[in-house]
């Protein structure tokens, strides 16, 4: 190889090592997925009980009262009402017991009370799965419900870097629809979901590369 031809492929690699955090499609469309694929997804608003003597945990099973004053008719009672639903049509199980328990996140006495659990089956598990959502200051599991799978068709355009706050950031406009509808959906409904929606997200440049910039 003459010295010519060696100067050149270096200098080449050398520029595509100085690329490879440069803004393209594909990097931005592997940094949305996670962020895509739980867009159809609802936290399950329900008032849970933690039950004396064993751990209690922020996704599934949800162990709540059966009692209407304390499941409705806020938001609390329409999640037990589709919770219900959903055990009507095999993806939840849903068993009522009798233990000790308290309110989630209380320091009253434990007190012998009727309860009632609802578990994803093997069904409905894809569709009912905790997300990662921003509380105040943390991210915190919650569980949810799930309408599709969302997946990003396609990263539409992005604006040149610009230097914001100490961030290298730039807004990038994708597609995204829904697939792998629940099966209990409106054929309608799954058209409507399947449909290419548009959105747009900050990125920041990070030392692994590009990712949506946390908001």
């Amino acid at each position: 190889m003459s010295a010519a031809v060696l100067l050149f492929a270096t200098a080449t690699g050398l520029s595509g090592c100085g690329n490879s955090k440069a803004p393209s499609k594909e990097a931005f469309a592997a940094a949305l997925g996670p962020v895509v694929r739980d867009v159809f997804c609802h936290p399950i608003d329900v008032m849970r009980y933690d039950i004396e003597g064993e751990s209690g945990g922020s996704g599934f099973p949800i162990v709540t009262s059966p009692r209407a004053p304390m499941a409705g008719p806020g938001s609390d009672g329409k999640a037990v009402a589709m919770l219900d639903g959903l055990a009507n049509v095999g993806l939840v199980t849903r068993t009522t017991f009798e233990k000790s328990a308290r309110w989630s996140g209380s320091t009253n006495a434990f007190v012998r009370q009727p309860l009632i659990s609802y578990a994803p089956t093997p069904k409905g598990a894809p569709y009912l799965h905790t997300v990662e959502r921003k509380a105040t200051n943390a991210m915190v599991s919650v569980p949810s419900f799930c309408l599709a799978k969302g997946e990003v068709v396609d990263v539409v355009r992005w604006t040149e870097p610009t230097d914001f706050a100490g961030h290298r950031v730039s807004q990038v406009t994708y597609t995204y629809h829904g697939v792998d509808p629940i099966p209990v959906m409106p054929p309608a409904e799954q058209a409507r979901i399947a449909e290419p929606k548009e959105s747009t997200m900050p990125f920041e440049l990070r030392s692994d590369g590009w990712r949506p910039l946390a908001r």
